[in-house]
């Protein structure tokens, strides 16, 4: 099906020439082919979301309707920035995307301080010939969307959400077309919702029972089976027939609304539980018993190794035709392997960065080794280096990436500039935002911020990586997954720079500087230059 029509299926004026390219291969493998997979990896500026929507209409004007599929598409993204991108692109006709979010994101009409979820709790305390009632039960905002994404043909959710609605609720049924956009997460978005954490305090101060010394993870899995797993349905009777009890009793509204989040929690809890006692194998999972730290209550974690053999049932099946979209897949025998794909049911295209180089080189400048064992000694430098840079860009905004926390506050203390803006894990957003309105040249130094942030424009026209982005080694599951696939390690860290580099570059007008600092790269980037795309080969300098 090559140099297909596809003026009216494509959301903008006119195609560029790599994304009809883009649709053709698309087309050949998921209609033609009649493959169940089309996985495209395409820099920042090839325009991916047009190309997936595009696929997704074609494909709906010319296959046939299967009893199994209801017809249209279901988008997935792990990013809300990228979510609102696609309400604002695709919103309006032909497509008439349609958002869906969890009950939580939604404000409830009756009452301002309540979110939807915790309105439809108080259906069951409420009188039934209040307005709120009437309101809540035939106009919740939350409801009208959900019946309206599930009625309509084209919707975009996030990937947590989606998933716990396909896994327990089952209202979100099978589409033609799948659409995973920033397909790399898919790992660690799957092992996150299949893990499974039980705290010591959980089990003391709710349960009332002691919390076990296992030293093993066959005596924590038995545990877990034999005794955690039966109490805690117990207890989870008991808290329903309280609840029971308190419906219809506006008096203790208060209490209700306590133990009906409760409930909430642990029954998401209980479905989890069930699922990892089906599905768990020894020699896939990680155990961790991790100790009392600060605030924290000492915790077992089970996480899954290998997440492939559960990406068909948790994902793959809600698709009759799946693309998988994004920016750093860089080895497509990898990301297959890693996502329990048939090799012959796939095709896999990779597109460079439409950017002129000249708009986002990249420097290598050593300032010495940030390994564990040198970077005490290089952290100096690393101040006198970030200061020359600093200097070189002193009327622009920029941002640092330092990948920990250590290094962040290093810089802060030591450069002591009102330009450099610091976050933690609690005001992040503030501190982005910060620098976002800002109108004074403000710099972020930040350990997070290499994903799901835009800095187009002039809000980056430089930035550092002060250090090789490894995966951290006292995880024991980065150690599992390095050692199960020789290319897990340096991928994820590839994937990491290439992520980093490409925050502040995000149109072809736009242009910015990236420095690595890291000693380290030398060496990492010849043993591993095979996993980045041409485009950041092209653009380094030295």
């Amino acid at each position: 099906m090559n140099n297909i029509n596809i003026d009216k299926h494509f959301p903008y004026d006119e195609p560029r020439e790599q994304q009809v390219a883009a649709i053709n291969e698309g087309m050949q493998c998921l209609y033609d082919d009649d493959k169940k997979f089309f996985i495209l990896d395409a820099g920042t500026g090839i325009g991916k979301s047009a190309i997936g929507i595009t696929l997704a209409s074609l494909l709906d004007d010319k296959m046939p309707a299967n009893i199994d599929y209801q017809a249209g598409t279901y988008v997935l993204t792990t990013q809300k920035i990228l979510q609102q991108q696609y309400m604002k692109d695709f919103r309006r006709r032909p497509y008439n995307l349609l958002n869906l979010m969890s009950s939580t994101n939604y404000t409830c009409t009756s009452n301002k301080s309540n979110s939807c979820s915790e309105g439809q709790k108080r259906l069951k305390i409420d009188d039934k010939d209040t307005p709120m009632y009437k309101n809540c039960k035939y106009n919740c905002v939350y409801k009208r969307a959900k019946e309206n994404f599930i009625g309509g043909k084209y919707g975009i959710t996030n990937f947590s959400y989606f998933m716990m609605e396909t896994s327990y609720v089952g209202k979100l049924i099978p589409r033609d077309v799948l659409i995973i956009d920033e397909a790399h997460n898919i790992e660690n978005e799957l092992s996150k919702f299949i893990e499974v954490s039980i705290s010591e305090a959980f089990v003391t101060k709710t349960l009332k029972k002691n919390f076990p010394d296992a030293r093993t993870q066959l005596q924590a899995y038995t545990w877990i089976k034999d005794e955690y797993f039966p109490e805690l349905k117990i207890h989870f009777a008991i808290m329903e027939t309280k609840i029971e009890k308190l419906i219809g009793n506006r008096q203790r509204l208060e209490q209700f609304e306590k133990l009906a989040k409760q409930v909430d929690i642990i029954s998401g809890h209980i479905s989890k539980i069930e699922r990892f006692l089906k599905v768990y194998s020894r020699d896939n999972w990680v155990f961790s018993d991790i100790p009392k730290y600060e605030r924290q209550s000492r915790k077992f974690e089970f996480k899954p190794i290998d997440i492939s053999p559960f990406t068909h049932d948790l994902l793959f099946k809600h698709g009759r035709k799946v693309i998988l979209m994004s920016a750093t897949i860089l080895d497509g025998n990898a990301f297959r392997e890693s996502l329990g794909i048939d090799e012959e049911d796939l095709t896999y295209i990779s597109i460079p960065s439409p950017f002129p180089i000249k708009n986002r080189p990249v420097y290598y400048c050593p300032i010495g080794k940030m390994n564990a064992k040198e970077i005490n000694t290089t952290l100096p430098k690393l101040v006198e280096g970030v200061k020359l840079i600093l200097e070189q860009h002193k009327n622009d905004k920029g941002v640092i990436h330092c990948h920990t926390y250590k290094i962040a506050r290093y810089l802060k203390k030591n450069i002591q500039s009102r330009r450099l803006l610091i976050h933690d894990s609690l005001n992040r957003d503030e501190i982005l935002d910060k620098h976002l309105y800002s109108i004074k040249p403000t710099v972020l130094l930040s350990p997070s911020m290499t994903e799901g942030v835009d800095f187009k424009g002039k809000l980056s026209r430089f930035q550092v990586l002060c250090k090789i982005p490894y995966p951290y080694l006292g995880d024991k599951l980065v150690k599992k997954r390095m050692y199960k696939w020789k290319w897990w390690y340096p991928l994820q860290t590839t994937k990491r720079i290439i992520q980093s580099v490409g925050r502040s570059i995000r149109n072809e007008n736009d242009h910015a500087v990236t420095y690595i600092l890291d000693q380290d790269w030398d060496r990492f980037y010849s043993k591993n230059k095979k996993y980045f795309p041409s485009s950041f080969n092209e653009a380094l300098k030295k």
